[in-house]
């Protein structure tokens, strides 16, 4: 199987690129800049800089303890992108040239409809967050914000032009601990994403799974939506016990939102 990846630059990054590579013909890894308004904390006071900067830094420092510092695949060439670049001829003629099997998003800016129609059925994006519930940008922090642990979780689904609107192939929840903290939840997702994504592309493939068309939206959320305010709330839900609360009642809540699982892990 010929696999493409589009995605970015940090180590959780890396490891899905590493997994694609052991499993698949990962031909080529075209890497996006992150936006730098997601990092420029010049609006704020001297407080909320310096706790918006806290938190940045121990999400490096946790993907670091989950996936190493290891670099993307050594044997794969990687194309490096400024922001916004990933929509250019240069991708689609790169793309053409390579005619691979699946194209995988995973981190990546939002990739327009010309470049989407190219390769029918074949970009699969993986989305830290459960759709239709929570479509958008940090999908596993605002259920957080929300006390709403349920909704923790990636979606595997099919790119079309409407944001993570595209019909599912496969859902996870993570595998959670009473005394889990903010970053280990969003490494522990992208960590079991990482280990079924290319079983998940075989049985698609092959014709084991038909994606599931999804349902309207609940919440798009946004990143300028992410204030500091917000995201304090969210490390202070995990602080008043959220998730051991969840986990005593797991299954019952779970099952008033079920999941689309097309695969056996």
């Amino acid at each position: 199987m010929k696999t493409v990846l589009l995605t970015s630059n940090s180590f959780r990054h890396r490891y899905i690129a590493r997994c694609l590579a052991a499993k698949t013909d990962l031909q080529l890894i075209i890497t996006e800049e992150k936006s730098d308004k997601i990092i420029n904390f010049s609006a704020l006071d001297q407080e909320d800089r310096d706790f918006q900067k806290m938190h940045f830094a121990e999400r490096e420092r946790f993907e670091i303890q989950y996936f190493g510092k290891e670099a993307f695949p050594g044997n794969v060439l990687e194309l490096q992108l400024a922001h916004g670049e990933i929509n250019s001829n240069l991708i689609l003629e790169s793309l053409q040239g390579l005619s691979p099997d699946f194209i995988i998003l995973f981190g990546t800016s939002i990739i327009k409809t010309e470049l989407l129609q190219a390769f029918p059925d074949r970009f699969v994006n993986l989305h830290l967050g459960l759709s239709p519930w929570y479509k958008g940008s940090a999908t596993n922090l605002f259920p957080l914000v929300d006390r709403r642990p349920e909704f923790l979780g990636a979606t595997f689904h099919l790119a079309r032009p409407k944001v993570d609107a595209g019909e599912i192939l496969h859902q996870i929840r993570p595998e959670l601990e009473k005394d889990d903290g903010l970053h280990d939840i969003g490494n522990k997702i992208i960590r079991q994403a990482g280990k079924i994504l290319s079983k998940l592309l075989y049985s698609y493939q092959e014709g084991k799974i038909t994606p599931i068309r999804q349902s309207n939206s609940w919440k798009i959320c946004k990143i300028k939506d992410l204030s500091t305010e917000k995201l304090k709330k969210a490390y202070e839900n995990m602080e008043d016990g959220m998730i051991g609360d969840y986990l005593q009642k797991k299954e019952e809540i779970d099952a008033k939102w079920p999941i689309i699982s097309n695969l056996q892990e």
